[in-house]
């Protein structure tokens, strides 16, 4: 359910791009069904299949949900295309099937692809997120609160080491970053209010101009429901392009991190 939350908005620009594609696709017809025009039923009828099979695809296979919006996305416009390129038998013609790979081939390389951030303005962003827990805050707390002194218990498996650089207050973290990339990090607790409040800023030593993220900060809230806890989680970063933003928006990425940090908690405490 919660990776089913996680893909709300994707979801929804797919439902409304497939049934514009359906909608477009019998955009001539002048056909009526119940009182209802035929180009509304062919919508319907594409976002209920279409977005049905797309829900499979990324709940399926989760890396590569971030086609189903490339590929939805395209199907307006090829629908476009066929209504009035169609042949004779009322097919599609090839080179408009070979258009429609490339336009989707198109669609997700500059909006998946992170070169195009070297040519988009970025500025400071500030990206809220929620997760919930069904552990209690006191039980939760640690896992989220890692330090050089707790990180071979309550570290995550990308944690590489960490060491103080001034006891209880900043410390260097070094982070695997795929399989090969390692990422070097200096954070400083600016806020330590048990059970309740946690916040720290961190620089990246080693960023070059063009990376993506040099420095920000992470602060959540803890709160107690009658189920567990829950987060309000607010991330700061110091240069974010409106692509990746968007990106980040669609797919919730912080939300998936934070369900990621909690299922590995409740998974460790569970062990």
């Amino acid at each position: 359910m919660k990776r089913l939350y996680r893909e709300r908005r994707r979801l929804t620009i797919v439902a409304a791009a497939t049934f514009l594609g359906g909608y477009f696709a019998f955009f001539n017809s002048t056909s009526v069904f119940l009182g209802i025009p035929f180009p509304i039923i062919a919508g319907l009828a594409f976002m209920v299949g279409l977005t049905t099979a797309l829900v499979i695809l990324v709940v399926l296979f989760p890396k590569i949900r971030h086609s189903a919006e490339s590929v939805a996305l395209s199907i307006p416009v090829l629908s476009l295309m066929g209504a009035f390129s169609s042949d004779v038998d009322g097919g599609l013609p090839t080179s408009t099937s070979v258009f429609g790979i490339l336009l989707c081939y198109l669609i997700f390389t500059v909006y998946g692809g992170a070169w195009l951030d070297r040519y988009l303005p970025c500025r400071p962003r500030r990206l809220r997120s929620c997760a919930t827990s069904k552990l209690p805050p006191e039980e939760l707390w640690p896992y989220l609160t890692v330090t050089p002194d707790t990180f071979l218990d309550y570290g995550s498996k990308d944690t590489l080491s960490m060491e103080w650089i001034d006891p209880d207050v900043s410390y260097r973290e070094i982070e695997r970053s795929g399989e090969l990339a390692k990422i070097e990090e200096i954070n400083t607790i600016e806020v330590n209010e048990p059970h309740h409040r946690y916040r720290f800023t961190f620089e990246v030593p080693d960023a070059t101009e063009t990376a993506p993220v040099s420095q920000g900060s992470y602060e959540f809230r803890m709160t107690q429901n009658g189920h567990g806890t829950t987060l309000g989680i607010v991330r700061e970063f110091d240069r974010v392009s409106i692509r990746a933003q968007l990106l980040i928006w669609i797919d919730d990425a912080m939300g998936r991190l934070d369900d990621q940090k909690i299922r590995d908690a409740e998974t460790a405490h569970r062990d």
